[in-house]
Parts: structure tokens; sequence; C-alpha cells
């Protein structure tokens, strides 16, 4: 174990490994420590879309998928959607499973990694010190995952995408070839939809989600009981990501954001991965000091009046989400929901989206 290292990321998630993983086969000479609080590995699936023009998290990363689908649903109490999505297909990773993977294929370089807790990062004219609850490290960079709790006051209208999640054993399923993308259900001041993936026909993870300003977990868990009812269950899971487009990448000279805290988090969809892969292929060629995540001016747009349509009203919402996946192009949607939207595909959306609902929202 050194005392001095080149950088030191502060948390072992997806956003600093998929970072490590292709920096350092450009430069394999680095000292790197990882600092992560806990040596659990927790369950969980993260989902994204895949396919052409995208970016291949199997092939660069070597990510492992849990399963895709090419047939998806969107639906409320009056409609419901299906659509086939090839070539593309929505694919859900386990967490905890391609963490490993990541950390394995890290460790093989000049990498410690330790667990503790981060008591303090200090920056200073020619390194970063780092304080934990044992020991004192010095780097040249850090990139640092860990979130500002101070979220609210960056954006005090903020909205929170929230969701409980359970993976069952069911008695029988027999659609497992579609994902149930969104089922909408009429909630007061919130957007609330049912999420379910159908692994195999012995284990379908069940979530409910919540676009809201309030984080309110017993009531989501409460509903999400109600659709489980007496399975039995193999695992649950939480969490929370913020929806805004005013939490923006702010690195300083030696510090680099990560992760949601660094703004990798779609604003209107809470999309993560496929950015975060994207963002870590785009500077592995780069010198640590000009490390930058920048969000796409026209989508971050779209975001924001998406946002706004969330604020005033949730059944806007809901006719929003419905007319994207209603539309005729289908394959401009994904391309635009895993943030690889081409000029055409953009004024696709913009034709298709609710245009009283947009305008509102602009303006209001």
């Amino acid at each position: 174990m050194h005392s001095q290292y080149d950088i030191i990321l502060v948390g072992r998630g997806l956003a600093n490994l998929l970072f490590a993983v292709q920096y350092l086969q450009r430069n394999k000479k680095l000292k790197l420590l990882i600092i992560e609080k806990q040596k659990i590995i927790p369950k969980r699936y993260i989902s994204t879309w895949q396919g052409p023009g995208l970016i291949d998290l199997k092939k660069e990363f070597g990510l492992k998928k849990e399963k895709s689908w090419k047939k998806i649903s969107v639906s409320n109490d009056k409609e419901y959607i299906v659509r086939k999505t090839a070539p593309y297909e929505y694919v859900s990773y386990e967490y905890s499973k391609n963490i490993r993977i990541l950390l394995s294929r890290v460790l093989k370089y000049n990498v410690d990694i330790i667990y503790q807790n981060v008591k303090s990062i200090t920056e200073l004219q020619d390194y970063i010190e780092i304080e934990t609850t044992k020991d004192s490290f010095k780097a040249k960079f850090v990139m640092n995952s860990m979130i500002n709790e101070n979220k609210k006051e960056i954006d005090p209208h903020m909205l929170h995408q929230y969701f409980v999640g359970t993976e069952i054993k069911p008695n029988s399923s027999d659609r497992i070839d579609e994902c149930q993308l969104m089922h909408f259900t009429k909630v007061r001041n919130a957007i609330q939809f049912n999420y379910i993936l159908p692994f195999a026909k012995n284990r379908i993870l069940i979530e409910t989600t919540e676009f809201s300003k309030k984080i309110d977990f017993k009531k989501l868990q409460r509903v999400n009981n109600q659709l489980i009812k007496k399975s039995k269950i193999n695992f649950k899971e939480m969490g929370v990501i913020p929806m805004s487009t005013k939490l923006k990448f702010q690195r300083t000279k030696r510090v680099i954001p990560t992760g949601i805290g660094g703004g990798f988090a779609r604003p209107s969809s809470g999309y993560l991965l496929i950015r975060t892969a994207m963002w870590a292929k785009e500077n592995k060629d780069k010198h640590l000091s000009e490390i930058l995540f920048s969000q796409k001016k026209v989508i971050n747009f779209l975001d924001k009046i998406f946002l706004r349509a969330c604020a005033n009203s949730s059944q806007d919402a809901q006719k929003i989400f419905m007319a994207l996946f209603k539309a005729k192009n289908i394959h401009s949607v994904i391309r635009f929901l895993a943030d690889s939207a081409t000029i055409k595909d953009l004024i696709n959306i913009i034709i298709i989206s609710p245009k009283k609902i947009m305008i509102n929202a602009l303006f209001k």
C-alpha cells in the first residue's frame, strides 16, 4: 500500500470503474487507489438500450447482460401500447456481477483498493489530500463519486425519481419476452408507474417508481407490496435519482466529479449507464486535466421542458410518454433516450411530442 498515487477513485461504482477500464488500457503505469466505504456489493439491476449506433457495453467494457427484450409495453388505464424494437433491445445488467467484472479488469494494473470512509478531500496547489477514518493519502487527481447532499440548494424545485423494486419467484409467468417499461397509475401530485422485467418464468423484477418533489418510500413500498402479493421474494432494491438540468458537471483543477454527483444521470429518465460509458470512452485518451462531461444542449433543453411538464401535471407527463412510444419511428425515440439522437431524430421527437403541453411547459 502506497501513500501517494496518480489517481484516487472515491467510490467503486460504475462511473469510476468504467472510466478506469478505458483509461488504464492507455496509461498502464499509473498508480491508482480505489477508496470504497463498504466491501459488500449490493445486488440490483441497471438497464439501458443497446443496438446500432449505440456504444457496445459488452465489447467496450466486458459487461454481461442478465436479459434483453426486443418487445416492450407502455400503458395506462386507457391504452396499452406494445412495440417491437429490433434491431434495438432493452438490456438489463445485474449490478454486483458487473462491478466484479470491472474490478477484475482494473486490478490487473497497478491498482490498490481499501474499504474505509472518506472524512475529507482537500485540494492544494500541487496535489489532493484525502483523509479516511484510518489513513491519509495524496494524489495528483481525484475522481469523486460522492453525491452532494445540498442538491436542494442547487435546485429547490427538483423532482426525484425514486423507486422500490422486488425480485420475486412467481407461480407462473407467460410473457417473459415482453418488458413492461411503464404502466402508469393515478396518484395525486406525482407521476407513478410500475416497471416489470421478466428474467425467467421463475424470476421477475417488479418495480414501482415515482417522479415527485417529496420522497415517501413507505407509500411506494405499500404499492409495490400489492403487486407482489404473496410471491416468494428473492431480494429488494430501492434508490433515488435526482431529476434536474441544474445539476451540472463542475470540476476543479484536480477533482473530477463522477456518476450522479457529476451530473451524469439523464434528467428526464435517470438513465446513467450508457451516458457514463460514452463519457469514459470519449475521455480515455485525454490528460486528466482535460477531462470534462458535457451535456448535449438540445437534449438538455428538451429534458428541461419535460421536467416542467412533469411539475405542472402528472397527466401531461403521461401523455408525453404515451405519444413517444406510439410514434411511427420508435428507433428515433430509442436513440433519443440513449443520448445518441441524430438531428433527424431530434426533429422527429419535436414533431411527435404533444405541442400544447410542451409549449405550456416552456412558458409557464
